[in-house]
């Protein structure tokens, strides 16, 4: 067998694993394994992302998902007050109209998120995917709104962690 399948394989045995068990999940194990099938998803900053989390290290693998959805809600508010901040200081009508759509975005992603933390904790998997994908487009389409008009977004590293946020809900979803 090649690494490759032993890798597979060792992912798969750990995910099934974990869902028979019910058990916490570590929190390591389980950023090992999302990096693992999601190369957007940076080892270190999950775990990190967890260590702010005092109820993660108790966690079952769909608790840990939940975490992980429940702060990207967090992160996508907190982008919501740090665009209205911009949309005050801006005098620029591109850079205003780029933000005006971007708060748009983030305000719905607010809902859309909270609404993929009800499905994660519901066990509708499918309806929580398609909450945690929607959020990541709204992000892209955010980061798009500045390109389109030529310009560098000032929401970049908010964008990038809202992305890789939902890529990790997903993908510790998928282990779950």
């Amino acid at each position: 067998m090649n690494s490759i399948t032993i890798s597979l394989l060792s992912l798969l045995l750990f995910s099934f694993t974990l869902h028979l068990s019910g058990a916490a999940a570590s929190i390591e194990d389980t950023c090992k394994a999302a990096a693992a099938t999601n190369p957007a998803i940076n080892y270190d900053f999950c775990v990190s992302t967890f260590l702010r989390n005092p109820k993660s290290s108790s966690a079952d693998t769909r608790g840990l998902a939940s975490i992980t959805a429940l702060t990207t809600v967090n992160q996508a508010y907190n982008v919501k007050s740090d665009i209205n901040d911009l949309l005050t200081k801006s005098t620029d009508p591109l850079t205003k109209s780029s933000l005006e759509q971007c708060l748009r975005v983030y305000t719905s992603m607010v809902t859309t998120l909270a609404q993929a933390v009800d499905a994660i904790n519901g066990r509708q998997d499918d309806a929580a995917k398609g909450f945690l994908n929607m959020a990541i487009d709204g992000a892209n389409n955010c980061e798009a709104a500045f390109g389109k008009v030529g310009m560098v977004s000032p929401l970049t590293k908010d964008n990038s962690d809202s992305v890789e946020l939902s890529n990790m809900a997903l993908a510790i979803l998928a282990l779950a």
